[in-house]
């Protein structure tokens, strides 16, 4: 049965892969409790295994999720369990759902971090001359800031996607969802010098734009570990991720007077509510500005 729900998420609901590994983890975890903590013998692949599990299973559960991981990744937990047993009520014919109710723990919104435009120029400043590893390095970084994109869709990124005459690139982001990013001039010309040195792709790794040392697709992992290095190696002051460069991306677009409307296209945000997380950022900046400028900002000192 898992199987086949794996392959609905695939086919069907067109999730990202990442998005589909997560799942699987998730619900082998869901199986393992529910075996050794819940006492459900039934073998796991049988209608009659998930006819037996009850809410109260399921938050059992949860609260013993939220002592080893944050509310954020209980909150994709309980996604996964409401999709499953969606599926179940759905497609095989339970009666109950025990999901139903489920609700995600209350998840304190922390303002992402960001770089500095300066940071962002430390970042980018590799000296590649003609080395291919390096080069694809600067290629990496340089696409994640020109275009803001997530880490799993720069790893699954192909030659094809990237249309040099129009100065654009073709990305499928979560659900599949296809959108249209511009390149930037910068980035369109170190991708195509990256593309003439890089070496032929293996067999396994299709039409991948960006490859290992073995000639493989390089991975999400490999590509925030890449991101770290450089940023250790800029001097940042500050944990550099992937989804760092793409918060730095978008906080610079929205400071430099990009309509918040664009910036949740060329994010890929299905809401705008995602998106206003950045007006926070750039209100924080006012603010600091503001205490640093304006005469009543220190009191009434100025002023006698």
């Amino acid at each position: 049965m898992i199987a086949s729900f794996i392959r609905y998420l695939e086919v069907e609901r067109q999730l990202s892969p990442h998005t589909v590994r997560a799942y699987k983890s998730d619900l082998k975890q869901l199986l393992l409790f529910l075996e050794e903590e819940c006492a459900l013998q039934v073998p796991a692949v049988s209608d009659a295994f998930w006819a037996q599990v009850k809410e109260e299973h399921l938050q059992k559960f949860m609260r013993a999720r939220m002592i080893q991981d944050g509310a954020a990744s209980v909150g994709r937990k309980i996604a996964a369990l409401k999709t499953l047993f969606k599926y179940l009520c759905n497609r095989c014919g339970l009666s109950m759902n025990p999901a139903a109710l489920l609700r995600p723990p209350q998840n304190r919104r922390h303002l992402p971090v960001y770089l500095e435009e300066e940071e962002a120029d430390r970042l980018l400043d590799i000296d590649y001359s003609d080395d291919e590893l390096k080069l694809r390095d600067r290629a990496v970084l340089e696409l994640m800031y020109a275009c803001g994109l997530r880490v799993s869709e720069v790893s699954e990124l192909d030659v094809g996607n990237l249309r040099f005459i129009d100065e654009v690139v073709r990305v499928f982001g979560k659900g599949r969802k296809e959108r249209l990013i511009p390149l930037g001039r910068v980035a369109a010309e170190i991708l195509q010098k990256y593309l003439e040195l890089r070496r032929p792709a293996a067999a396994a790794a299709g039409d991948a734009l960006f490859l290992n040392a073995r000639g493989g697709r390089l991975s999400a992992r490999s590509l925030s570990t890449l991101v770290k290095k450089y940023g250790l190696r800029a001097g940042l002051q500050k944990p550099l991720t992937p989804h760092a460069v793409r918060h730095s991306f978008a906080t610079h677009l929205l400071q430099n007077g990009a309509d918040l409307r664009v910036i949740q296209e060329l994010l890929g945000h299905s809401s705008l509510s995602t998106t206003q997380r950045y007006t926070h950022i750039d209100v924080k900046r006012l603010i600091e500005v503001y205490d640093k400028a304006h005469p009543l900002a220190q009191g009434d000192e100025k002023r006698s």
